[in-house]
């Protein structure tokens, strides 16, 4: 739509459209007869007044009027509409805004037909004002416009626009995240892959991310890694792209490094082909390249690319954020580099010290070792008559004597060289004669360990300039490793003139090197591990040493190496002497004989090789008739080998192994009384023995002393802590090795019978007619159990289980709190018929067993207890029967008392009536009715009696004290029972004392007790007996005495006669009858 301009305003339009800035003048000069609101003469007076609200108002603000919603706007809103301005004034405002009308549009509809105001804060809309589609967000609200009618004639919209607030919001967060995420990461790569999960998360301002870093060579760049970006995608790129050559198809990395500043590329889709759309459903363009440096630092750790979104303007804002982010990263990799240098300096430190600990180790071992040779043999001559060193002693205190001034002189050339204090005379020398004569030296020892030595030396054009003993050592050095490590085939030595250059060339068919090992094997102190060898001997410094003197004739030293196929190590030297220091330069000819500096050597290596050490030595005489000790002896020196053996010899024979792998055969084929092994062996040291000798039944109690040159309590407690009997420090005297031997083995034979007697214990237990086990430990894991304790658990495994493990359907019944407690207190435990159910068969019901149980602690030497011995009877069948007959005894009581009751029901009126007839004078029959009435009498008097007994059985009697006399209670007593003792014509006595019966209890059940003991004296007296009741007072106690002269009680009813229903044998009349309840 097109509208024309007037040039002014009617004079009635100025009142309202005054001022309004360069939109007051644009609306005043619009001819809004040509647009849907007409005539600004003929506008209603709500609108007039509310464009002139909207112009003079400083704060963004937008009107739309009439159902059309023609847009107003003052100068404050003019940024938001962009290049739509002013073209869209007088407009409709979804001809303005159709790009976001389907979010807005509703909205203001909504208002101008009566719904309440709205209000948006932070809205992201997408408009179009600079001809792109930009991400925008605004805070706004849609109020309604009243018009003259009352009803809405527009809507007023407020708006602030907050798109850099929330951007800036969105970034300072990623910002924020990349320190977090990175702090922690320990390595450049590290901190790139955090960076890059961060980065993904910000998918609105990074479409993409791709993180390069830069190689030590300052000039390989190697991509780490990216972001949002697939597979397919980042599979094309390369990963890597050098600075110095260029590259058309590659970042322009050197270009952020010239500038210092980002760097826009613009053919992103030439670079990297199609690109995913991501959330804005359209793929970038666009991508920015900036280096990851700090501030001042000259070569940067690596580049950022970051792709542009396609819904933001690159400016200095968007710019700002990717520079930051950049820092950030760097800084990441800043810190995440200063780590891992830190911790590559700690590590280098760390396997320096450890270099120097195991180089200390190594040349105390061979420091010690020697001084062992040599002051055992001469402290041996010292204590004889002669005071004199002679024969094998003498030779073996030569050997080791020279041995000791190779080592040393060897440690003062590495601290020469090292402090570069070494003075070399370097000499026109014939090489090829000088190195076949060193390598024919070796011939000897070579042949001896059953290889073959070619040397192929032939002249050389011009002399080699050399020192002499350096080169010496050079070679003798070269040599003895390749027999240490050689164990068939051969060794070649070969010499040759090559491009001005002297090459020697020492070839083994030994063990090889791993290759992860040939870096550091010219390192001071470096000794390859678990490396197969003749010898465990060696300082560590040999080949070190070996690269310095080379270095020092300015040559090179290199190796190569296969495992199990041999190594070549390469001497080049340069001809001539003009790369030599010219005050070490002479042209004096050496006349130093050869063997002088290779006798060491060789001797060195004959040791390694397996020598006459004899099996057994001649042995004194042993003291007794007992058996002679086998004692096994370990040592890769063989001098050792032979001064120990010879020393032990008197107390044993002696078998000499020269490593740990033939001492642990040859202990597992027969196991000896004592090993005696050095620590550093080849193939298996001694702590590998150990482990071996102690994994094994067979070997595992067999004492073991350790020789080692290791001093201090650490070393000490390390041997003893791997399984060591004992520790014997390097040098040793031969009072001191000989007093541990005797030691060791006394210990060793009181063991052997230790041993035997828990062998014979073993034997008893499994054979006992009980279930026994021993359990072990607080867990009380099963150490032992015989046959019958595993028949009472059903056969189930239980040996090296805990019982709570082993027996779990034993919780919760006490059984484990009882030995819990026996273990902590010490106390044992006796149980009697102790309940246990069984439930080991899910499927099966449990099954309730009964024991007799002791618990018995077993205490160690300090009283300790270590274990618990179990002793189990299966009482399940008697715990039964027992039951049953509790069961039955309970129903007799219970039937007692139901007799008793049944019988005296219908005895009550017999015995009233038999009383009624005596009182009516009735005498017809006086002597029949007399023997009734004493006859019932006598009957009810039982059944009271089974009555008591039923409740006494079932604990219902209660007694009621009261005051009495004990003349009052056997008056009443003699009274009941007077029928029986007349009719039977007994005579009684009573005497009782006159005073002091006065007594607190029952009396009618005391006057019961008294006149059961009557009844049983009368009827066991034959008529016409004597009964005498006597009483006397003892203290606070009143004893009473019933004796009759009747037929007494036999010894063997004596224990029982006070039981139930028990009487004494009765004659087949039963002429004393009763019930045997009396006494009872």
């Amino acid at each position: 739509m097109t509208l024309s301009r007037t040039l002014s305003p009617a004079p009635s339009e100025e009142h309202h459209f005054a001022g309004g800035g360069e939109m007051g003048a644009l609306v005043r000069s619009l001819d809004w007869a040509r647009t849907p609101l007409g005539p600004s003469r003929d506008w209603p007076t709500s609108l007039k007044t509310m464009v002139g609200v909207v112009l003079n108002n400083r704060f963004p603000m937008l009107m739309w009027w009439g159902p059309e919603m023609i847009q107003i706007y003052n100068d404050a809103y003019r940024p938001v509409l962009g290049h739509k301005h002013p073209g869209s004034l007088g407009v409709p405002g979804e001809q303005v805004w159709q790009e976001i009308w389907d979010v807005v549009g509703p909205m203001a509809r909504g208002v101008l037909e009566g719904a309440p105001a709205t209000w948006s804060e932070n809205l992201a809309l997408f408009i179009n004002s600079r001809g792109f589609t930009e991400e925008t967000f605004h805070t706004f609200s849609y109020s309604p416009i009243p018009d003259e009618r009352g009803g809405v004639g527009g809507v007023l919209v407020t708006v602030r626009e907050t798109t850099e607030e929330v951007q800036h919001e969105r970034q300072m967060r990623t910002l924020r995240d990349l320190a977090a995420r990175c702090a922690d990461a320990k390595s450049p790569e590290q901190a790139c892959h955090s960076a890059l999960g961060v980065l993904a998360a910000n998918a609105l301002d990074l479409p993409f991310t791709l993180l390069y870093l830069l190689d030590p060579d300052g000039d390989t760049v190697r991509r780490v890694g990216g972001s949002l970006l697939p597979d397919t995608t980042l599979a094309p790129l390369p990963r890597q792209q050098s600075l110095s050559t260029g590259d058309d198809t590659g970042w322009p990395f050197a270009q952020a490094i010239t500038t210092g500043d980002a760097v826009v590329v613009e053919d992103l889709p030439r670079r990297m082909g199609p690109l995913p759309g991501g959330l804005w459903n359209s793929p970038p363009q666009r991508a920015v390249v900036r280096a990851l440096s700090r501030p001042g630092q000259s070569r940067p750790y690596g580049f950022l690319v970051g792709g542009v979104s396609p819904r933001r303007s690159l400016d200095a804002r968007y710019h700002a954020f990717f520079q930051l982010t950049a820092e950030q990263v760097a800084a990441a990799i800043s810190n995440a580099r200063a780590y891992e240098e830190e911790r590559q300096r700690a590590e280098a430190l760390t396997a320096l010290d450890r270099a120097k600990t195991d180089f200390f180790s190594n040349i105390s071992h061979e420091l010690r070792t020697p001084l062992t040779l040599l002051l055992g043999p001469t402290e041996d001559a010292l204590a004889s008559p002669s005071r004199a060193l002679q024969g094998d002693a003498l030779e073996t205190v030569h050997r080791n004597a020279v041995r000791l001034r190779k080592l040393v002189n060897m440690l003062l050339d590495f601290a020469r060289i090292e402090a570069g204090r070494v003075q070399a005379a370097y000499e026109p020398t014939d090489l090829a004669t000088l190195t076949s004569g060193l390598a024919s030296a070796f011939r000897s020892a070579i042949e001896r360990a059953g290889l073959v030595l070619d040397v192929d030396c032939p002249p050389l054009p011009e002399p080699a300039w050399v020192d002499h003993e350096m080169w010496e050592k050079i070679v003798l050095n070269l040599l003895s490793n390749a027999l240490k490590f050689t164990f068939s085939g051969g060794i070649t030595v070969t010499q040759r003139w090559r491009d001005g250059h002297t090459e020697l060339c020492v070839t083994d068919t030994g063990t090889g090197i791993p290759a992860h090992e040939l870096p550091r094997l010219f390192e001071r102190f470096h000794r390859v591990h678990n490396a197969r060898a003749r010898s465990h001997e060696g300082s560590g410094i040999g080949l070190a040493l070996v690269h310095e003197l080379v270095r020092l004739h300015g040559g090179t030293l290199c190796v190569q190496s296969e495992v199990d196929r041999g190594t070549t190590f390469t001497v080049r030297l340069p001809a001539g002497f003009a790369h030599l220091p010219k005050d070490q330069v002479t042209s004096a000819r050496h006349t130093r004989a050869l063997l002088a500096g290779a006798d060491p050597y060789v001797r060195d290596a004959l040791g390694w090789l397996p020598g006459s050490t004899p099996a057994a030595s001649a042995a004194s005489t042993v003291t007794g008739t007992q058996e002679r000790a086998r004692i096994l002896l370990a040592d890769d020196n063989a001098d050792m080998r032979e001064y120990v053996g010879r020393l032990l010899g008197a107390h044993g024979t002696v078998e000499a192994v020269a490593d740990g792998e033939a001492a642990l055969a040859a202990a597992l084929a027969h196991p000896p009384d004592l090993i005696l092994s050095d620590v550093m062996m080849p193939r298996l040291d001694g702590f590998g023995l150990l482990q071996g000798l102690r994994s094994d039944e067979r070997t595992r109690h067999v004492p073991v002393i350790l020789l080692s040159a290791r001093a201090g309590e650490e070393a000490k407690e390390e041997g003893l802590a791997s399984g060591a009997d004992d520790y014997v420090v390097k040098p040793f005297s031969t009072r001191e090795l000989l007093s541990r031997v005797t030691a060791q083995l006394t210990r060793s034979r009181l063991r052997a019978l230790e041993a035997a007697h828990g062998e014979r214990l073993w034997r008893i237990f499994q054979h006992a007619p009980v279930g026994i086990a021993i359990l072990r430990g607080p867990e009380h894991v099963y150490e032992f159990a015989n046959q019958g304790y595993l028949q009472l658990i059903q056969h189930r495994e239980v040996m090296g289980k805990g019982i709570r493990e082993a027996l779990p359907d034993l919780a919760h019944q006490g059984i484990y709190e009882l030995l819990d407690g026996v273990y902590t207190t010490g106390e044992p435990f006796i149980g009697r018929s102790v309940r246990a159910v069984f439930t080991h068969d899910p499927g099966q019901p449990a099954q309730e067993r009964f024991f007799d149980l002791v618990y018995q602690p077993m205490s160690d030497a300090r009283g300790q207890v270590e274990a618990i011995v179990v002793v189990s009877f299966d009482v399940t069948e008697l715990s039964t029967a027992r039951r049953e007959a509790e069961s039955a005894n309970r129903a007799k009581d219970e039937f007692l008392a139901m007799l008793g009751h049944e019988l005296r029901n219908p005895l009550a009126p017999i015995l009233t009536a038999l009383q009624l007839m005596r009182l009516r004078g009735d005498t017809t029959a006086e002597r029949e009715r007399t023997l009734i009435e004493r006859q019932v009498t006598h009957l009810v008097r039982m059944v009271d009696d089974l009555l008591d007994v039923s409740r006494v059985t079932r604990g219902k009697v209660t007694l009621k004290r009261e005051r009495t006399s004990l003349t009052d209670v056997v008056a009443k007593a003699i009274e009941q029972t007077s029928p029986l003792l007349e009719q039977r014509q007994h005579t009684l006595e009573v005497d009782l004392p006159d005073h002091g019966t006065a007594l607190d209890g029952d009396p009618t059940r005391l006057a019961q007790v008294f006149a059961n003991l009557l009844t049983n004296a009368a009827r066991y007296t034959e008529p016409g007996g004597f009964i005498a009741v006597t009483g006397a007072r003892e203290g606070k106690e009143l004893v009473v005495s019933v004796r009759d002269t009747g037929v007494g009680i036999a010894p063997e009813m004596l224990p029982r006669v006070f039981e139930l229903f028990v009487q004494e044998h009765q004659a087949l009349d039963r002429s004393q009858g009763g019930l045997g309840l009396g006494l009872a």
